[in-house]
């Protein structure tokens, strides 16, 4: 594939961190267009606390005529003291009736799509912030993961009862990117500064009414 580099054929098969990698590759001049874009989004734009969050994870803008990839790895980044979703975990596993892949790669026997993990991740020096661990692999050098427009999962959160937070954003941790493209006799990884990530929109808490038990018992024009 023309658009991808030198640079990154020669590290075709690199077991480098992806983070370390991605930090040398913000060093290093790359001018070649991101291969895709990747959009995170909700059901909903705003939320009370307590209230269910579907999380979506969408591929978009693949780069003409791409053949598609083995592998994909993304990371989708959120704040525990806003959202919580440990009813849906086990052992830090999403069970499977809390998420769901997307039409192009639920197929069990193309496609390995590990359940999605939830871990803490430090950036910023901000210990609140978590990641989704989101990972595809077709099981056979003969099959791609397709360079469609696609959803390639839905996860849930949930709000939590007593956060004060007025919004907080859920979002791609792009550094953490690593996807490998499916050519057979030439394959490699790409990391994230091939991916573009199309900036999401603050989820709004709206906090619940509060009824004044006050004002339901006291009627100032109320006879005694």
């Amino acid at each position: 594939m023309k658009k991808r580099s030198r640079f990154k054929k020669y590290f075709k098969g690199s077991g480098f961190l992806t983070l370390i990698f991605s930090m040398f590759r913000e060093i290093s001049v790359d001018n070649t267009p991101p291969v895709m874009s990747v959009e995170v989004t909700t059901d909903r734009s705003s939320y009370a606390p307590g209230e269910e969050v579907t999380v979506l994870v969408h591929l978009r803008d693949f780069i003409p005529n791409d053949p598609g990839y083995s592998y994909l790895n993304f990371i989708v980044q959120y704040d525990s003291a806003v959202f919580d979703n440990s009813e849906y975990l086990q052992q830090s596993v999403y069970k499977k009736e809390a998420y769901t892949s997307g039409n192009e790669v639920n197929t069990i026997t193309e496609y390995n799509f590990m359940s999605p993990v939830d871990g803490s991740i430090y950036l910023d020096m901000n210990t609140s912030l978590r990641g989704i661990d989101i990972q595809v692999e077709a099981n056979t050098k003969q099959i791609s993961i397709p360079a469609v427009d696609q959803t390639l999962v839905t996860f849930k959160l949930r709000v939590r009862e007593h956060t004060l937070a007025a919004s907080s954003t859920i979002c791609l941790a792009n550094e953490f990117t690593r996807i490998r493209t499916s050519e057979v006799s030439d394959s490699f990884y790409l990391y994230s500064p091939d991916v573009a990530e199309i900036a999401p929109e603050p989820v709004a808490i709206i906090p619940s009414p509060s009824v004044s038990v006050f004002s339901l018992n006291h009627d100032p024009n109320r006879l005694a």
